[in-house]
């Protein structure tokens, strides 16, 4: 059976209640820095998205290890781990979707779980790590119901997920990657709302485009292909689907992100097979 990609990305969906984020704020991209060190960051974070869009895991896995034994900058290091953390992550979901073995995926969630924990102990206002954090407990509670049915260690995984995605929220609630999770909550969850998810993926590409990506800064600031990406498979997922919306918003990704793998190679084709279908 064809694993889910989007529903990997968005583990966060076995929460047991929803975070309500409060009204979009406009928050002032960071001008970036420019240290030889953060100048270096920025080369591995390009690397580590371009990785991670290409499903390449062997070298996600390279760079995750570089990143890991990042000794440049101590200033930096919250950012080296959210970067070696955002490796390990992006492995197992592209891996999940290359049919890694259960025992491996869980691994890069805990290898990914670490690193992102030890970003928020270096810098505890960084909400790009309470949000990515909240994601992998998700997943891992999930693994957990899935294999041994440990209902209080599954109930101690959602916990601490909602806590982690409350604490992002509350510091960011107009980020576009913490918009990201709570838009997949809503899509995926028992009782959420495909309709409401549209609204927040549609508000999540509004913040994405009113910021700027800045390749020379190893700050995160990824999201309007995600967001695009996010909308074109809920618009194929609606009763009845948006086929046509659903192929150009995917269309717009894949121009933002040629290499991006999973767009061109296996969401693009479903929404066109859809379409052929339906003529």
């Amino acid at each position: 059976m064809q694993k889910r990609y989007v529903t990997i990305l968005f583990a966060v969906i076995f929460f047991d209640s929803c975070v309500h984020a409060r009204p979009a704020e406009t928050v002032p991209t960071p001008s970036g820095l420019i240290s030889p060190a953060a100048q270096e960051l920025a080369k591995l974070k390009g690397q580590v998205m371009s990785a991670d869009y290409r499903a390449d895991l062997k070298e996600l896995a390279r760079l995750q290890n570089e990143l890991a034994q990042w000794p440049k900058d101590r200033e930096l290091a919250y950012l080296a781990r959210y970067w070696d953390g955002f490796a390990s992550w992006r492995i197992a979901i592209n891996g999940a979707n290359h049919d890694m073995k259960p025992e491996e995926i869980t691994k890069n969630l805990k290898s990914a779980s670490a690193s992102f924990y030890r970003a928020i102990q270096l810098k505890d206002d960084f909400a790009d790590a309470y949000a990515a954090a909240s994601s992998i407990n998700g997943w891992l509670a999930k693994i957990q119901m899935d294999s041994d049915h440990d209902m209080v260690a599954v109930t101690e995984r959602v916990s601490l997920a909602y806590a982690l995605l409350a604490r992002a929220t509350k510091l960011e609630p107009a980020n576009p990657r913490v918009l990201w999770i709570q838009g997949g909550f809503l899509q995926f969850a028992p009782g959420g709302s495909l309709e409401r998810a549209i609204e927040v993926y549609r508000q999540m590409l509004e913040q994405a485009e009113r910021r700027s990506v800045d390749m020379t800064s190893p700050l995160p600031d990824w999201g309007r292909p995600e967001a695009l990406m996010s909308l074109a498979y809920a618009h194929l997922s609606q009763t009845p689907p948006d086929l046509a919306l659903a192929r150009d918003e995917a269309s717009n990704a894949l121009k933002l992100v040629p290499e991006w793998s999973y767009l061109r190679d296996t969401l693009m084709p479903q929404i066109e097979q859809r379409l052929r279908a339906a003529q």
